[in-house]
């Protein structure tokens, strides 16, 4: 059975740290990889179904093609997947980047930036049914772009997220710091803060983790690792044994005076997949099934 995905605790310490519920597992799918995918030249080699993803993981990001490139995954993905993945407590989210709100093609006032959030509720929320919004930030905008991102996300947050009563959940997703200028306009919007910290030892999230904890508590930060993309970096976050592997140690660290909210992963279509194995192929999610139980054992 999945857990709650409402952070909730009592703070501990001055420094954002909570005693959280009990924590949740998270993984980015790359949809481009599905069976159901518009792409002959991608739906040819694939062998997995988003559906297939386990009840461990509490929420999955649909990564992160837009529904006028990929319409026959989208159409799946309403009608087929999220029954599926609804029936067995998994919630989906879909990952825009910053620059759809940063350059976005709208006028730079208050009411077109929240006719675009409305927008963007509609295509994503209404039309196609999924759970919530994760926003992508790995560059900084400036000037007219930084304020047009923050308004459209400040509209969107009264849609969707803590703001809201909609229910839906809205996620920020970084491999920056808490310091960005976008976060510290819009911190208080966000269920979740999913840090990027690829390739990093355990030893440096509690610096990062810092720069986020005046803005949010602990139980909404996760810091997450990437499995191997065919033909992709070499990140060294999941090689075997899973026992001495830096996901397992970002599974168990915590920040100093309370509890991190979770764990994610990237790519866990390839869950399992050792640097240098290209093959296309289906896995068990032993890999995020082993995270989601550690995980939760230093809770």
């Amino acid at each position: 059975m999945t857990t709650s995905i409402t952070p909730a605790g009592a703070i501990t310490a001055a420094t954002g740290a909570q005693n959280c519920g009990t924590p949740i597992t998270y993984g980015y799918y790359r949809q481009w990889r599905d069976v159901a995918t518009t792409k002959p030249e991608d739906r040819a080699p694939n062998v997995q179904r988003l559906s297939e993803v386990p009840p461990e993981i509490d929420i999955v990001s649909v990564f992160a093609t837009k529904p006028a490139e990929d319409p026959d995954f989208w159409v799946a993905l309403r009608d087929t997947y999220l029954p599926a993945l609804h029936a067995q407590g998994t919630k989906a989210v879909f990952t825009l980047w910053i620059d759809d709100f940063a350059k976005a093609p709208v006028a730079d006032n208050t009411a077109a930036y929240d006719a675009y959030a409305q927008q963007l509720y509609d295509e994503y929320i209404v039309n196609w049914g999924v759970d919530g919004i994760d926003i992508d930030v790995e560059s900084t905008p400036s000037g007219t772009a930084l304020t047009r991102a923050a308004g459209i996300i400040s509209a969107l947050g009264k849609r969707i997220g803590p703001k809201s009563a909609s229910g839906k959940l809205f996620i920020y997703d970084t491999n920056l710091t808490g310091s960005h200028p976008v976060f510290t306009r819009t911190s208080s919007l966000y269920n979740y803060v999913m840090l990027q910290a690829y390739g990093r030892g355990a030893s440096t999230l509690q610096s990062t983790w810092q720069t986020f904890s005046s803005r949010i508590s602990s139980c909404q930060f996760l810091p997450g690792v990437s499995f191997y993309e065919e033909r992709g970096a070499h990140w060294g976050d999941t090689l075997d044994p899973f026992e001495t592997s830096r996901a397992a140690s970002y599974a168990k660290w915590q920040p100093t005076g309370g509890d991190k909210g979770g764990v994610f992963a990237y790519a866990i279509d390839r869950d399992g997949k050792q640097p240098g194995d290209d093959t296309i192929s289906t896995t068990d999610y032993s890999w995020m099934k082993r995270l989601d139980a550690l995980a939760k054992s230093v809770h």
